[in-house]
């Protein structure tokens, strides 16, 4: 599945995204506007070049807003529209602007009926939220006491003190730019954004500004079981910063994901662009490829079982209730938790036995970076004590799987001390098939280490890994 087409123009539009607010510059949030703006705009074919984190300062903010309407064609700003006195976006831009701050009736009354319906007298100070920079258009906020704004003009239009950087250049820059203003509450911003006055708004620019109009679509493939560099090897060319079209990759929790970018006179070419690429992806490293888009590995795992009316229950150690928690409760037939008591380590040992009872030359051998750290595998029957104790597990409830993930060599508590490289020792991730006449077992053993942040998520990776792959 590919993404909804959208028009835009030949030329790619730059972006700047800006930040207002103390607490996401001294970390006490994370900003997670940014991103879901970056990603909305480059499906209607506007790059973002430019991420800018300014805190509640008057000076900095008005730099960064000067700067941002020379060097941008599209800006979006969150934050700093609340009613309090730290709250200088909409006095900032009317300074840049050179023009002054006017009041809004409508925007005045809308936010006292929402006091009035909370049963809350409005306080005076919000008051200034119905005030806007002269010329500007209204963003309405249907659930908050925060409107926002846009401005359409050109840098060239800006005052002197704003306008020093077309002064450097000698030169008059005569090219529109349009600037959103929104509030900074995620919840409240997005409901804005997807109305008549946000994205929207940027989409009526585009199609007013620019000819030639093209299509974009972007396309996301998810692979696990290769790391990103083992990934670029075996598609070289592919990632280049030439290449056309452009290839992204990321990593994200054992996860590397391609981004095709698509572009074109038609959808039709869009679609042959995404083909040709996906073509070769799949060729390379269609043997780890999972999902596409939105997929993630828990949903496509879920949705494999579901299909099939199958269900698993799930016995953990090392992640400590990771795995049980992202699969969906419908193919979830049970999961339990044990613990780092040695009682519980002894458990897990005497139901799958001694992994590392190869030679350790032998395991550090076959450690390959194309498979995370795997170790090796062993395969056979399930003993009479693992299907005694799978089946007491099971109760009455269907269970045609067990997924287990043994115990990590450290504590949870000293996980950060093989931070460095990896551990000597592995982590077992053992797969049951114990449908009738089956009873199945695999054992996959992996090399210890790596981010300690990213560990649990990298073996409930490798849980859905193994049974994919063998169910």
């Amino acid at each position: 599945m590919t993404t909804e087409v959208k028009e835009t123009s030949d030329k790619k539009l730059v972006a700047e995204i800006i930040s207002i607010g103390d607490e996401i510059c001294c970390g006490a949030i994370v900003d997670t506007n940014a991103p879901y703006l970056s990603e909305s705009l480059a499906e209607i074919g506007v790059r973002t070049l430019y991420h800018s984190t300014i805190g509640d300062d008057a000076d900095a903010m008005e730099s960064a807003f000067a700067l941002a309407f020379h060097r941008a064609d599209v800006i979006v700003c969150t934050g700093g529209l609340g009613p309090t006195q730290d709250d200088l976006t909409r006095q900032i831009a009317a300074k840049v602007l050179d023009v002054e701050l006017e009041f809004d009736q409508a925007s005045f009354e809308h936010t006292s009926r929402l006091f009035e319906r909370r049963g809350r007298v409005m306080p005076d100070s919000n008051r200034i939220q119905a005030y806007f920079p002269s010329g500007s258009r209204v963003i309405a906020n249907p659930n908050g006491t925060a409107p926002g704004f846009i401005i359409e003009s050109t840098p060239s239009a800006l005052p002197p003190f704003a306008n020093h950087f077309l002064q450097m250049k000698g030169v008059e820059d005569s090219r529109p730019f349009i600037a959103l203003f929104f509030p900074g509450v995620p919840a409240e911003m997005k409901e804005m954004w997807r109305g008549a006055n946000g994205r929207a708004a940027i989409e009526r620019f585009v199609q007013t500004n620019v000819e030639n109009k093209r299509v974009y679509r972007t396309k996301l493939i998810h692979s696990f079981g290769l790391g990103e560099s083992a990934v670029e090897a075996k598609l070289p060319n592919l990632i280049a910063r030439d290449h056309f079209p452009p290839v992204g990759i990321t990593a994200k929790n054992s996860v590397i994901t391609l981004r095709i970018f698509a572009e074109g006179a038609t959808s039709d070419v869009c679609d042959e662009q995404i083909r040709e690429i996906s073509e070769i992806i799949y060729d390379a490293i269609g043997d780890y490829v999972f999902g596409e888009d939105a997929d993630t590995y828990s949903c496509v795992f879920s949705h494999i079982l579901r299909a099939q009316s199958l269900k698993v229950g799930v016995l953990e150690w090392g992640t400590q209730g990771a795995l049980a928690q992202i699969i969906e409760p419908d193919v979830l037939a049970f999961g339990e938790v044990f613990g780092d008591a040695p009682s519980d380590r002894a458990l897990f040992t005497d139901l799958f036995g001694d992994s590392f009872a190869e030679p350790e030359e032998n395991r550090r051998r076959s450690h390959g970076a194309e498979t995370f750290g795997a170790s090796y595998y062993v395969e056979g029957t399930a003993s009479e004590k693992l299907v005694e104790f799978c089946k007491n597990r099971a109760n009455s409830r269907q269970t045609d799987f067990f997924l287990a993930i043994g115990p990590y060599p450290t504590s949870r508590e000293n996980v950060n001390l093989v931070s460095q490289g990896t551990d000597s020792r592995g982590v077992d991730v053992v797969f049951v098939d114990c449908r009738p006449g089956s009873w199945r077992v695999r054992r996959e053993t992996f090399v210890f280490g790596g981010q300690p942040a990213m560990i649990d998520a990298l073996f409930c990776n490798r849980a859905f890994s193994i049974l994919l792959k063998n169910h």
